[in-house]
């Protein structure tokens, strides 16, 4: 919009109307008044101040020759502080003249209009005194209270002392400086003759670009009248028609991209991927806010030139890939397209170059760490969950197929066989929820509902569910927990942290032994909680992978006792979704103790 008014405002227009000509003329012709105003204003100042000075410089000088004069007849005498000869010096300068002596250090040694030199102050701090004692001349208008009158003083420094002049600031002296004003009355005739033609040349202007004018203006403004907007009938005037008309298309384009650009704009800024825009050049034009983050985690360190991804080799295939696609020109349904992964930071990225008509490109990342991980552990997962269930269903599958295929078996061994399978049963039914549980943690935790859970209650109600195997163990449960606790959570998971830790006490630490579920400490966030057993441990090797799924330190032994691999996994995931953390360690007196926190 600024370059095509820049572009009407070089055109030149027939007259519009008398009132639109003489508003544009008024404009210019005072614009150029002022300028002439403005100028010759500070020509005078300029003028009148340097003619005010040159007065004050002849001022001066005549009173240095004065000052010249005073010191030739007394340079001898001035040590001996002969004031007579002084004074009769004195007597034949100008009567209106006013003589000082003084010496380098302030003291007056003569003084022409008093009798008595004691009583006058020092003069070292005088201006004019210090200006020629810093540049051997200085001069100063100021009251002299010594007579009560304004003076024009001139002092001047030669070897040991200042000579001082000075006239009476009066009517003779303020005339002698005054500026003539010769000048002043040559500009104001001058005046009439630069108007007349300044109104020439702005009405000889005016009237060729009143219409554009009013259409610049107007359009600047953004509040173009087209209805309205009148051009005259000749040329230009179908041109500034056809100008107009052009202009209303560029102005509903515009319109319209820049609602197509931010929309744009705002979506890649919110946009989960890293995108970056560049020319043919390798230019960057755009990038979002997660392209740099993205790069940083790539090049593995932190730098504000996102240039830099061009001199690493992690890019080189993206360069390869630019250098035998960059001349072909594609069209859009042809648009070449590569893809390939980039590994920085620990992090895996998914990059994709598209290549735009006009030669220039896009860039985009996006982060498939999680993605890949998570393939990767469902894929694990699934298998460990495969291998799990083949176990319990042929073992079902066996003694169902020996009832059925020994029909003269008696009750007895039916019975037993029965029995094993239903065991078989429940242990595939706890597997079955264990895995639904972990998986709703870590995929679907945001749907899961959270309530004020009494912690007291909790280890009550997994004590009473495991109460039989407390009775078969011989084991016994000692709880420190204070009743008035209360987590702000899901009860079903806080459930089955205690449970597991309590259940995986009673499986391996050995009959007999003591079960302890304190909380250690609690604070304005955090409840700080211990779990542990009096048995024997586990070796030091095994600790770090305790929380893996389907990890077990004895295959054989945790097969007999029934768990299913998942428990201190559901652990891990349950203190997770509540802000917490978890460790476990075995104690120097014996046994083993898991050490987690949960947000109040």
């Amino acid at each position: 919009m600024q370059r095509l008014a820049a572009n009407l405002s070089l055109l030149t227009l027939p007259q519009k109307t008398m009132n639109l000509r003489l508003t544009y003329r008024t404009k210019l012709l005072l614009n150029f008044l002022a300028l002439f105003a403005i100028f010759t204003a500070l020509l005078v100042m300029f003028q009148h101040n340097r003619e005010k000075q040159y007065k004050r410089d002849l001022l001066e000088q005549r009173l240095e020759s004065y000052a010249d004069v005073v010191a030739k007849e007394v340079e001898n005498d001035v040590v001996k502080n002969d004031t007579l000869k002084f004074q009769n010096l004195a007597n034949v300068l100008p009567s209106d003249l006013r003589l000082t002596v003084i010496n380098n250090r302030g003291q007056v040694m003569f003084e022409s209009l008093l009798h008595s030199i004691k009583e006058m102050d020092n003069h070292l701090n005088r201006p004019e005194v210090q200006m020629a004692l810093h540049n051997d001349k200085g001069s100063d208008i100021r009251h002299s209270t010594t007579e009560n009158r304004d003076y024009f003083y001139y002092a001047k420094l030669y070897d040991q002392y200042i000579v001082r002049v000075a006239l009476p600031n009066d009517a003779t002296t303020q005339t002698l400086m005054k500026a003539d004003n010769v000048f002043l009355w040559f500009v104001l005739m001058l005046f009439p003759v630069v108007l007349i033609f300044v109104i020439q040349i702005s009405d000889r202007m005016g009237k060729s670009i009143s219409g554009l004018n009013d259409f610049i203006k107007s359009a600047d403004r953004g509040l173009v009248d087209y209805a309205h907007i009148k051009f005259p009938q000749s040329e230009l005037g179908d041109i500034g028609y056809a100008i107009m008309q052009k202009y209303k298309q560029l102005e509903e384009s515009n319109r319209q991209l820049a609602t197509e650009r931010e929309r744009l704009m705002r979506h890649f800024h919110y946009f989960e991927e890293g995108v970056a825009i560049y020319t043919p050049e390798r230019q960057r034009i755009y990038s979002n806010p997660r392209f740099m983050q993205y790069v940083n985690v790539i090049l593995d360190k932190p730098t504000a030139d996102l240039d830099a991804i061009w001199q690493s080799p992690i890019f080189a295939p993206a360069i390869e890939f630019l250098k035998l696609n960059g001349g072909k020109r594609p069209t859009t349904e042809e648009a070449p397209i590569f893809r390939f992964t980039a590994q920085g930071g620990g992090n895996t990225f998914g990059v994709q170059l598209l290549i735009y008509k006009d030669e220039g490109f896009e860039l985009t990342l996006a982060d498939v760490t999680r993605a890949e991980k998570n393939k990767i552990l469902k894929q694990q997962m699934s298998n460990n969950i495969t291998h799990e269930l083949r176990t319990p269903v042929s073992s079902i599958r066996g003694y169902i197929e020996t009832i059925l295929d020994c029909p003269t078996l008696n009750d007895e061994r039916k019975f037993y066989f029965l029995k094993k399978a239903h065991a078989q049963v429940v242990r595939l039914t706890d597997l079955i929820r264990d895995v639904a549980l972990i998986t709703k943690t870590e995929e679907a935790a945001e749907l899961m509902p959270r309530e004020q859970v009494v912690v007291a209650k909790v280890i009550d109600d997994a004590k009473e569910d495991l109460n039989d195997k407390f009775s078969g163990n011989k084991s016994e449960l000692f709880v420190g927990v204070p009743e008035g606790l209360t987590i702000n959570g899901n009860y079903s998971l806080i459930y089955s942290i205690f449970r597991n830790l309590i259940e995986n006490s009673l499986r391996y630490a050995g009959e007999g032994a003591e079960i302890h579920v304190n909380c250690y400490s609690v604070t304005e966030s955090f409840a700080f909680f211990s779990v542990y057993d009096t048995g024997k441990g586990v070796p030091e090797e095994h600790l770090p992978r305790l929380f893996e799924r389907f990890y077990r330190v004895s295959e054989g032994r945790t097969r007999d006792c029934g768990g299913t691999g998942l428990g201190l996994s559901i652990v891990r995931n349950a203190v997770l979704f509540h802000h917490g953390d978890i460790s476990v360690r075995n104690r120097r007196e014996g046994g083993l103790e898991f050490l987690f926190s949960l947000h109040v």
